[in-house]
């Protein structure tokens, strides 16, 4: 074999040992996708087809002792009532305080945790019950307790539980 055929070889087995490498290097990316269907109960923003991520509360005044937010959401039930409750106490903190005396009200009922409170809808819709509740979030802000100021950003979850009410329950 002559000398620069041998050489011109060797070099493109080298090409294609880096391609092979090449190809290993790959970076594999998982996104979870969900997707639920409900035929008695949908919750969603006015424009009913997405929900809320991040939200910030809006100081009542220049003072910032009370914060507050309404948010309003769509109800879709097939019957004329459901029942909403919070999982989980809203608690926002900043790690070294925590927001006081935290209400949820969907329009005119409290919503506290672990205790269902009926909501009635009287909009009729498409198939059952369309309507837009305001939910209102208030809390205050901390006292400041000795050198530790409360500036800071404050976070927290508001985790709902709304449930059909089957006709039979009504």
């Amino acid at each position: 074999m002559n000398f620069k055929v041998a050489l011109i070889a060797l070099g493109l087995s080298g090409a294609l040992v880096g391609v092979a490498q090449a190809a290993d290097n790959t970076v594999s990316k998982k996104i979870t996708l969900t997707a639920q269907i409900n035929d008695a109960l949908f919750v969603s923003k006015p424009d009913g087809s997405t929900w809320y991520g991040t939200e910030e509360l809006d100081a009542t005044d220049y003072m910032q002792k009370k914060f507050t937010k309404t948010l309003p959401v769509r109800v879709w039930s097939t019957n004329d009532k459901f029942n909403i409750s919070l999982a989980q106490p809203l608690k926002m903190s900043n790690g070294a305080y925590e927001m006081a005396n935290a209400s949820v009200n969907l329009g005119d009922k409290a919503i506290t945790h672990g205790a269902p409170v009926a909501v009635t809808q009287t909009v009729a819709g498409v198939g059952g019950y369309d309507q837009i509740h305001n939910l209102g979030i208030n809390v205050d802000a901390p006292t400041q307790s000795g050198a530790v100021s409360t500036n800071g950003s404050y976070t927290g979850d508001l985790v709902m539980i709304f449930e059909p009410v089957a006709a039979a329950e009504q």
